[in-house]
């Protein structure tokens, strides 16, 4: 009956020590998660690396390459402008087709470059969100900390008669309502660690510490004509619309008569819609721009404001933790101080995150 009983009981142990080798193998995963380091570049390498639209952009540049060779296959000669009859039209046709061609693949190849700053951009974003996500997590945290001293002092006071039965129901609410607080910015949390890691075509589940936080920058001297300038130079967008042009002139240039086909004042409507697309596209893109621009600079108002609200706030702060080493102030209004000292730190952390974004749509709006 003894041995029977010593079986038993060295089973339980084994048991017991498996069980526990398996919670400890478990959290070691865990923590083994929590400390891959991803850098912001290296978040866009991957998802540069995983963007379907790059590949996608890759074949077409393929398709197009083939679709001018063949074009080219096609060309007897150049014609030198305006011809009649049927035999100059198919030369002409030939030309514009292989003209229309180059700019296919001029395009597949603006392309590739557009479908790589939209996932940096993307990336960006991505990341970003995960490290606002978390601040928004310490940030119910903090508050739920604070309600449990209320709660606590709350309870105190009711058992000395000093708080009604009302109030202490509110505080409760408060604490109840924070929690469920701290649960939603916890679930926010995981959905943007998932969106970033389905962009980067990495592991769900994996939990990266995030090693680039954006820093504040002024745009000084920052000349909006200049920038405006810069990006409709360097705009995918106002590219092909250009490219548009051409083509709509080239067929007026090589317009041959007497060939079965459009009237030569559609030919000339074209051009003027084109670069009527032209302008409209220009203008577009300069008006998103000057948007985006005073958009930055209401920021950097906001957060010098911040600043020096972050200032006082610490000085509040200080006075209390002063006032409650003499015996003057409770550990709930210095926990409150400091409470309010980690929400404006993280709302600068926030605007700080919507000023780097700006400031990168700003020189290649089309990423965004």
């Amino acid at each position: 009956m003894k041995k029977h009983m010593l079986i038993l009981l060295l089973l339980a142990l084994s048991t017991s020590f498996l069980s526990e080798s398996f919670v400890q193998a478990e959290e070691a995963q865990q923590v083994a998660k929590a400390n891959v380091k991803l850098t912001l570049s290296q978040a866009q390498q991957w998802a540069r690396s995983n963007s379907f639209s790059m590949k996608e952009a890759q074949q077409t540049i393929d398709r197009n390459r083939i679709m001018l060779k063949n074009a080219s296959k096609n060309l007897d000669f150049i014609p030198a402008g305006q011809g009649n009859g049927e035999e100059d039209a198919a030369s002409s046709s030939a030309w514009k087709g292989y003209a229309s061609s180059t700019v296919s693949y001029l395009e597949s190849k603006r392309k590739i470059e557009l479908a790589q700053d939209q996932a940096d951009y993307t990336a960006m974003k991505n990341y970003y969100d995960v490290l606002l996500a978390d601040n928004k997590v310490k940030s119910s945290e903090d508050a739920l900390s604070l309600a449990l001293l209320e709660e606590k002092a709350a309870e105190a006071k009711a058992n000395r008669g000093k708080i009604s039965p009302g109030d202490r129901s509110t505080i409760i609410q408060t604490r109840i309502e924070a929690q469920k607080n701290v649960d939603i910015a916890k679930t926010a949390l995981q959905k943007a660690r998932e969106s970033l890691n389905t962009q980067m075509g990495q592991p769900q589940g994996t939990v990266y510490e995030l090693m680039d936080r954006p820093v504040y920058r002024k745009i000084y001297n920052t000349n909006l004509d200049t920038l405006v300038s810069r990006a409709i130079s360097a705009s995918p967008s106002v590219w092909r619309q250009e490219e548009a042009v051409k083509l709509a002139k080239m067929e007026i240039k090589y317009y041959t008569w007497n060939s079965g086909t459009d009237d030569y004042e559609i030919k000339q409507i074209d051009v003027d819609s084109a670069q009527g697309g032209l302008e409209n596209t220009k203008d577009q893109l300069e008006e998103t721009l000057k948007s985006m621009y005073f958009n930055l600079q209401q920021n950097e108002e906001q957060y010098e404001q911040m600043q020096s609200n972050l200032q006082n706030t610490h000085k509040v702060l200080d006075i209390s933790r002063r006032k409650k080493e003499r015996g003057f102030a409770t550990g709930t209004e210095v926990a409150t101080n400091q409470l309010k000292v980690k929400q404006i730190e993280r709302n600068m952390d926030e605007l700080v995150v919507q000023m780097t974004l700006l400031q990168h749509a700003l020189n290649k709006p089309w990423s965004v």
